[in-house]
C-alpha cells in the first residue's frame, strides 16, 4: 500500500551547483566585511532556527480587546482575529493572474532564483552600506514568507544572515509553487483598521468572493497592498489603491504576463468594493479602531519598527489590550447618536444624477480629565456603506470660538486680568504685519455692546474683545498657551490673530485635542494627555506597554478655577444654556465657525469633559429644521445635554472644588474697578456687582468711568451759568477710555456717554449754581441737535444675554483697550474745541470768559466727587 502524501511535500535534493555555492559564500564574506567576524557570522548561522515541515502552517493567537463595564469588571470587547481571518487556499484554487501579478510587482525572478536574488542583494547592499542601516528592500518572496513566519521583524545583520540561510534551505525543501502557495496565504492585506491575511481573506473582504473568482483587475489591486497595507488598501486610500493597481498591470505587461489589450482593459475596469462593515466582528467600531492605532504607535516607538509591522504583531500576537472605555459612558455616547432628533436635518442635494441626501455629521469624545482616560468616543452617525470608516473624533475641523477659552481668557487671566477686566466692544480696525488692516466682527455683524467684562465676553462670546486682548497680550503668547493645551497649531497660527482669537486656524484641531484641552481647566490647570488604552499584556501575561500619561501643568489652580467659573456663566446665562445640567454644574463653550460649517460645544462638570462636534464631511452651511442656520449653542449643546445628563445620572451634585486664594469683591461692571456712587445710580440701573478674583489681583482704585454732570435738559447739552436753574438737572454718566466720539453711535452703551457740547441756547445769565463733573450717558430729549443723551428714567440692562453666541472664521483679533486704573480724558479738553456759538449774535469775549470758567466750575466739582 502506498504511503500517505504529505500535505508539505519535500522536493528531491538537486546537485548545487559550484557557482551557486561561490556567490553564496561572497555574499557571507561582504555581510562579514561590513560588520562582523567570521567567526561572529558563524555563530550567528549555527543559531539560525531549525526549519520544520509545519513552520509555514504555524498559527498565530489572536488579541483580546478589554474594556471596563457599568460595575467595574473587565469585559472582553473584541477579538482580533489573526488565524480566523487567514483562510487557507491551495495554489490550484489561486488564480494564475493573481500569482504571476504578485510576481511580477515583488519578486520578478522567483522562479529563477535559488531563495536569494543576488542582483537585488547588492544594490539593496550598496543603499544599507549608504544609510548605515538595513533598511532596504531586496529580500525575495522566500526570504519574506521566512521573515513572516519564522523569524521576528528586527532590522539587522543577524536577522538578514539567518534569513538567507533559511531561505536557502526552504528553497532546497519545498517546491516554487508551494513557497508562492505558503507566501499568498500569509501575507497581511488589510489595512490599519481590516484585519485580512492572505489572499482568500483579502479577497472576501473587498471583494466578497473567493479568491478563485477574482478578475484580473481585482487580482491586480489585492498583489499590490501588500507592499505598504495602511496606503495602498481601499479602504484606507482608494486613489493611492488604484495608482498602485495600474503598477502592478503595467508590470504584468513589461514581464509579458498579459498582453496590451488585456492591459488596457483591466486598467479601465471600476471596481467595486465590499462594505466594510460587514468584515468586523466587534461593537464600538470608532474606540477600538483608535485603540488599535495608539497600541500601533507606541509598538513603532518600543520596537522601532513599521507600522504595518506594529499591526501585524497586534492582530497575531496574542496580546490582551486594556482600554479606558467605560462601557456605560460610551453606551450612552451611541444610543443619542442614533437619535436624528439631536442632529440638524438633511440636506437633499440635486444634479444631474439626481438627489443625494447629505447627513450631518458629528462627534464626540468624553473623557476622565483626572487619568486623561478617554471613557467614549464615537465618530460619526449613520451607514457608511462602501467607506473606511472615518473617525471624526480624530479628524482637524475649525473650532471657532471654543478655542477662546484656550487661547484668550486663561492667557489674559494669567497674565494680569481679571474676570471684571474691562474691554471696549467697539469698532477698530488693526495693521496687521504682512496682511493689512482687520477689523474684526461681531456674531451680530454691527452690533456692539461697547463696555464690557471679560466675564460678559466670555459668556456671551464676543468676538472683538476676544481680538482685542490676544492683539493686547501678542499673538506669540496665545499661541504658546494653545501648545501647551495641547493643540495643535501651525507656524501659520502662531503669525495670525484671526486664528488664536477667533479660531480660524490653519488646519484645525480635533475633538480629542480639545477634550484635552478642556481637561486641563477641569483638572485644576494641569494637562493629562488623553489615552484610550492603560497596559498591554503578551501571551504569557508580561508587560509588553505600560501607558502612562503625559502630564504638565498649564496654569495655576487658581487662574483654571476663575477660568471655569466665567465658563460656567457662558451655561448658566449665555450661549450655552442648552447644555445646563439638572443635578451638576456646568462649566462649557460654544463654538460655530465661517458660514456656520462647524458646531461645536466644549463642556465639564467636576467629574468629566465632553466635546461635541458637528458638520457636514465636506464642509457647508448647516440648516436646522426651521430654516435657521445652526450654531454651537444649538444642537451639539442639546447632544452634550443628552449624554452627559446619562453619565451623571444617579450621581450627587458636586460643585467644582475651589482652591485656596480665591477671594470676592464687589466692584463696577463698566470699570471693573472699585464701585463709587454713581456706579449704582447709572440710569440703567445698579452697575455694582460681586467678582470672584485670584487673592492679591482685587482693584484697589476706585471707578472713574461713572461720572455726574449737570445738564440742560433742554438741549441735553452741559449746562452753563446763563442756563435757567429749572432746565439744569444734575445726571450720571459713562466717560468710556480711550474710545473715540465717533465710535459711540455704534455702541450700545453710547446713549449713556458724557456729552461733549456746551449749551448754546441761553444768553441770559441765571443763577449761578455749583456743577459737579464726570463723565456719564444720558437720552438725549427730543428735537436736541447735540449728541444723544439718556432720559433719567430710562434703563436697559447692558447684560443681557438673549444673544446668541458664534465667532465668524473671517474675522480677525483686535487690541484690548486699557484696563482697571484707566482715568477719564481731560473734560477741558473735551469741550475746548466744542465751543458754543450762536449763529444769531456775534459772541463778545466777557461771554466766552465766563463759559469756560464754568466748564472749569463742572471739571473741578467732578474731580470732588
Amino acid at each position: 500500500m502506498a504511503e500517505p502524501r504529505s500535505p508539505v511535500k519535500p522536493k528531491r535534493k538537486k546537485k548545487v551547483s559550484i557557482l551557486r555555492i561561490t556567490l553564496l559564500v561572497i555574499m557571507l564574506a561582504l555581510a562579514v566585511a561590513i560588520g562582523a567576524a567570521g567567526g561572529k557570522v558563524l555563530a550567528i548561522i549555527n543559531s539560525t532556527p531549525k526549519l520544520s515541515p509545519d513552520a509555514l502552517l504555524e498559527q498565530n493567537l489572536s488579541t483580546s480587546i478589554y474594556a471596563k463595564d457599568s460595575n467595574g469588571n473587565w469585559q472582553r470587547v473584541a477579538l482580533l482575529h489573526g488565524v480566523n481571518n487567514r483562510l487557507w487556499v491551495p495554489i490550484s484554487k489561486i488564480p494564475k493572474h493573481l500569482q504571476n501579478a504578485v510576481i511580477a510587482i515583488e519578486d520578478q525572478r522567483f522562479r529563477e532564483h535559488h531563495g536569494l536574488d543576488f542582483k537585488r542583494i547588492f544594490g539593496a547592499l550598496i543603499a544599507d552600506i549608504k544609510s548605515r542601516s538595513f533598511s532596504e528592500g531586496g529580500s525575495t518572496i522566500t526570504q519574506q514568507l521566512v521573515k513572516n513566519t519564522m523569524l521576528t521583524d528586527e532590522k539587522s545583520l543577524r536577522r538578514k544572515i539567518q534569513e538567507a540561510v533559511l531561505a536557502w534551505q526552504i528553497e532546497n525543501m519545498y517546491s516554487k509553487d508551494q513557497i508562492l502557495e505558503a507566501y499568498l496565504n500569509t501575507i497581511f492585506l488589510g489595512s490599519p483598521s481590516v484585519n485580512a491575511y492572505g489572499v482568500e481573506a483579502a479577497s472576501l473582504v473587498y471583494f466578497g468572493k473567493d479568491v478563485s473568482k477574482l478578475d484580473l483587475a481585482e487580482s491586480a489591486l489585492i498583489a499590490g497592498i501588500t507592499n505598504n497595507p495602511s496606503l495602498y488598501s481601499p479602504y484606507a486610500n482608494p486613489k493611492e489603491a488604484k495608482k498602485r493597481q495600474e503598477l502592478v498591470l503595467y508590470m504584468m505587461l513589461q514581464n509579458g504576463y498579459i498582453t496590451k489589450e488585456e492591459y488596457e482593459k483591466a486598467k479601465a475596469e471600476k471596481l467595486v468594493y465590499k462594505s466594510a462593515e460587514g468584515i468586523r466582528d466587534y461593537q464600538h467600531q470608532y474606540f477600538i479602531d483608535q485603540v488599535i492605532e495608539d497600541v500601533a504607535s507606541e509598538l513603532e516607538k518600543r520596537d522601532n519598527i513599521t507600522r504595518n509591522e506594529a499591526l501585524k504583531k497586534i492582530y497575531t500576537g496574542g496580546y490582551k489590550i486594556y482600554t479606558t472605555m467605560d462601557l456605560r459612558i460610551q453606551d450612552a455616547i451611541e444610543q443619542n447618536f442614533k437619535n436624528n432628533k439631536l442632529f440638524p436635518r438633511d440636506e437633499i442635494v440635486k444634479n444631474h444624477e439626481g438627489e443625494n441626501i447629505l447627513e450631518p455629521q458629528g462627534a464626540m469624545v468624553v473623557l476622565d480629565p483626572k487619568t486623561g482616560e478617554v471613557k467614549g468616543m464615537v465618530g460619526g452617525r449613520g451607514s457608511q456603506e462602501g467607506k473606511f470608516l472615518l473617525n471624526r473624533a480624530v479628524s482637524r475641523r475649525q473650532p471657532g470660538s471654543s478655542i477662546k477659552p484656550i487661547t484668550v481668557y486663561t492667557p489674559a487671566i494669567d497674565n494680569g486680568y481679571t474676570a471684571a477686566s474691562v474691554i471696549d466692544d467697539a469698532p477698530v480696525t488693526f495693521e496687521i504685519k504682512g496682511s493689512g488692516p482687520w477689523s474684526p466682527k461681531n456674531y451680530e455683524s454691527g452690533y456692539y455692546r461697547g463696555l464690557v467684562t471679560l466675564r460678559t465676553a466670555l459668556q456671551n462670546s464676543i468676538n472683538v474683545p476676544a481680538a482685542k486682548l490676544v492683539m493686547a497680550l501678542g499673538v506669540q503668547t496665545s499661541y504658546k498657551y494653545g501648545i501647551r493645551f495641547g493643540l495643535t497649531l501651525t507656524h501659520a497660527d502662531s503669525l495670525s490673530p484671526a486664528a488664536l482669537s477667533l479660531g480660524a486656524l490653519t488646519q484645525g484641531v480635533t475633538p480629542l485635542e480639545m477634550a484635552g484641552a478642556y481637561g486641563a481647566l477641569a483638572n485644576g490647570g494641569v494637562y493629562v494627555k488623553p489615552i484610550t488604552f492603560t497596559k498591554v499584556l503578551d501571551r504569557n501575561d508580561n508587560v509588553v506597554i505600560d501607558n502612562r500619561p503625559v502630564k504638565r501643568v498649564v496654569v495655576t489652580p487658581q487662574v483654571a478655577y476663575i477660568v471655569t467659573n466665567m465658563m460656567q456663566s457662558a451655561v448658566r446665562a449665555g450661549t450655552g444654556t442648552n447644555a445646563l445640567l439638572p443635578n451638576m454644574p456646568v462649566a462649557g463653550k460654544t463654538g460655530t465657525t465661517e458660514d456656520y460649517r462647524d458646531a461645536w460645544f466644549a463642556g465639564f462638570t467636576p467629574h468629566y469633559v465632553g466635546v461635541v462636534w458637528m458638520g457636514y464631511d465636506q464642509p457647508k452651511t448647516m440648516i436646522d429644521r426651521y430654516g435657521k442656520r445652526v450654531v454651537g449653542g444649538s444642537y451639539p449643546a442639546m447632544m452634550w445635554k443628552a449624554v452627559m445628563q446619562q453619565v451623571h445620572s444617579g450621581m450627587k451634585y458636586t460643585d467644582f472644588s475651589k482652591p485656596d486664594g480665591i477671594v470676592s469683591a464687589y466692584v463696577c461692571k463698566d470699570s471693573g474697578d472699585l464701585p463709587t456712587d454713581l456706579c449704582r445710580q447709572d440710569p440703567r440701573g445698579d452697575r455694582v456687582y460681586k467678582e470672584i478674583f485670584i487673592q492679591g489681583t482685587v482693584p484697589t482704585t476706585y471707578c472713574k468711568v461713572h461720572v455726574s454732570a449737570k445738564i440742560d435738559i433742554s438741549t441735553g447739552k452741559l449746562a452753563t451759568n446763563n442756563c435757567p436753574p429749572e432746565f439744569v438737572q444734575t445726571r450720571v454718566f459713562i466717560n468710556p477710555p480711550d474710545r473715540p466720539p465717533e465710535l459711540n453711535k455704534y455702541t450700545q452703551d453710547g446713549k449713556y456717554v458724557l456729552p461733549t457740547q456746551v449749551c448754546d441756547v441761553h444768553t441770559t445769565k441765571p443763577e449761578l449754581t455749583p456743577g459737579g463733573g464726570n463723565n456719564g450717558k444720558t437720552n438725549s430729549p427730543p428735537n436736541s441737535g447735540s449728541q444723544n443723551t439718556p432720559n433719567q428714567n430710562t434703563s436697559s440692562d447692558q447684560n443681557s444675554n438673549s444673544n446668541p453666541d458664534q465667532s465668524q472664521n473671517n474675522t480677525t483679533p483686535n487690541t484690548p483697550s486699557n484696563q482697571n486704573g484707566n482715568t477719564a480724558p481731560d473734560q477741558s479738553t473735551n469741550s475746548s474745541n466744542q465751543t458754543p456759538q450762536n449763529s444769531n449774535n456775534t459772541t463778545n469775549q466777557k461771554i466766552t470768559d465766563k463759559i469756560k470758567d464754568t466748564i472749569n466750575n463742572i471739571i473741578n466739582g467732578t474731580k470732588k466727587q
